[in-house]
């Protein structure tokens, strides 16, 4: 049996401290919005996805996503990176031909939209120094809480969404690459195993970004606000249905309990739907969406006691 890298108690766990500290990072009584775009940002070392917030900084969020949609980000390198502070990116892109490094085109610069805090976790835009609305394309993330520094210079750094669940474990890798000078004028950049004679594109941190398809609809979510996790399940000869599962333990097993009264019968079954096998009692789940982003895949769930409707995780894929 596989033991979940998150199980269930600590995804629910990381889901409640995501709303938690975004409560408490912005500075004015704003309503978080219901939903948020997700951008996945794939790296050398790993992928994570960045929850924006739509509805508190909007124009930075336009112009963010402008450089998403346009694949303008694609194919950027993190170019600087200060240990225990930031890892920054969104400028310069590589020819490992010429051996060069160019920066991307870039749209006019943004009014400023300080709205909230710069504590670990959040992406905030660069800018110049003296110049509150100087902010284009280069984003960087905090790796600490820089709320005292970064919060009042410059009219504030204005951060615009937050990496979710364990995210950050691939930033930190990022920042823990050692730092070195490749180019003349420019700052170290972090480094994967270079020989420090000729630089690939394999030394350094490749970015590619993607705005995530919404997943709010999607047939097997965890609802972060209720704490169940809503299936739409084909049952073969039994019919389609959506039910709610609630999570009945979590040790030594992940166990969830399907709830009786919450069934409802749904008509013909769609692709990406649970698929229920009567003779094995498994329960199967292709993907699982946790907080819009497709947290598991292949996700088989055994029913272990019929009278109470309890389905034990025996495996599962990320």
């Amino acid at each position: 049996m596989f033991s979940l890298k998150y199980p269930l108690s600590k995804i629910i766990h990381l889901i409640a401290f995501t709303v938690i500290s975004f409560s408490t990072l912005v500075l004015l009584p704003l309503q978080r919005a219901q939903a948020q775009t997700v951008v996945r940002v794939n790296t050398s070392l790993g992928e994570f996805s960045i929850e924006l917030f739509d509805e508190i900084t909007p124009v930075t969020v336009n112009n963010f996503l402008n450089y998403v949609t346009s694949g303008r980000y694609n194919g950027t390198v993190v170019h600087r990176s200060v240990a225990g502070f930031i890892v920054q990116g969104g400028w310069l892109t590589f020819d490992e031909a010429s051996s060069t490094f160019s920066p991307i085109d870039t749209d006019p610069t943004i009014v400023n939209e300080f709205k909230v805090s710069n504590t670990r976790g959040t992406i905030a835009m660069a800018k110049l120094g003296g110049d509150p609305d100087s902010a284009s394309n280069q984003w960087f993330i905090n790796l600490a809480d820089n709320s005292s520094n970064l919060d009042f210079q410059n009219g504030g750094f204005t951060a615009f969404g937050v990496v979710l669940g364990n995210g950050m474990e691939v930033v930190d890798a990022i920042n823990a690459l050692s730092l070195t000078n490749v180019v003349a004028g420019y700052a170290p950049f972090p480094l994967i195993d270079f020989d420090g004679i000729t630089l690939t594109n394999a030394n350094l941190v490749n970015i590619e970004m993607s705005v995530v398809d919404d997943l709010a609809d999607a047939p097997n979510v965890f609802d972060e606000a209720t704490g169940l996790l809503n299936l739409r399940v084909d049952a073969g000869a039994s019919g389609v249905i959506a039910l709610s599962f609630s999570i009945f333990s979590t040790e030594p097993a992940v166990v969830i309990q399907a709830i009786a009264d919450s069934v409802e019968s749904i008509g013909s079954a769609a692709e990406g739907y649970a698929t229920f096998d009567a003779a094995s009692g498994s329960l199967s789940l292709p993907e699982l969406v946790i907080n819009g982003v497709v947290a598991y895949r292949n996700l088989v769930f055994v029913l272990i006691d019929a009278d109470q409707l309890l389905f034990e995780l025996n495996s599962f894929e990320e």
